[in-house]
């Protein structure tokens, strides 16, 4: 597999041009950087959360925790991490473990973390483990345009509760 047919059409659909990055198999979001030579920031990490039968997908720097008060500050939402069962039945094109970033694709509502606008060129999985998809910064804005965002992660060592994931 390489992008999976549902994110390949959205793209397609919002006239998205993109490259695509192959590496070797990885597990997590933060070893694709590693094994793509790319910076761990400029990859984004997706994470599925939900409030009672609503989801939601965080988009956040692949090194980063999602910090849930700051989320559901933002949204309105008791934002929870989903569980592997519900990931699989909404991503059931992806590869575990390898969700995209781009939730819309997926009919999901997305929160974006403001870091993801420093950098020029983003990479998400595409939906497997062994390749990422570039995008331009230009490109993440356009595809984000309708899309709440804020300082929703941070660094592991800056947690200070459980309420961060």
């Amino acid at each position: 597999m390489s992008v999976t047919a549902t994110l390949d059409s959205y793209l397609h659909n919002k006239s998205c041009d993109y490259d695509t990055l192959s590496h070797s198999p990885s597990s997590t979001a933060c070893e694709s950087a590693l094994l793509s030579a790319v910076p761990i920031k400029q990859v984004i990490k997706a994470v599925l959360l939900h409030d009672h039968n609503h989801y939601i997908l965080a988009a956040v720097p692949a090194m980063n925790k999602v910090m849930l008060p700051q989320i559901e500050q933002i949204t309105g939402c008791r934002a929870e991490l989903a569980k592997e069962a519900e990931i699989n039945r909404i991503f059931g094109d992806c590869a575990l473990g390898a969700v995209p970033a781009i939730g819309q694709a997926y009919g999901l509502d997305v929160i974006w973390d403001d870091s993801l606008s420093a950098d020029d060129d983003l990479y998400i999985e595409g939906g497997d483990h062994c390749n990422l998809i570039h995008l331009k910064q230009a490109q993440f804005q356009a595809l984000m345009k309708n899309n709440p965002h804020g300082e929703i992660s941070c660094p592991p060592e800056d947690l200070y509760d459980l309420t961060h994931y």
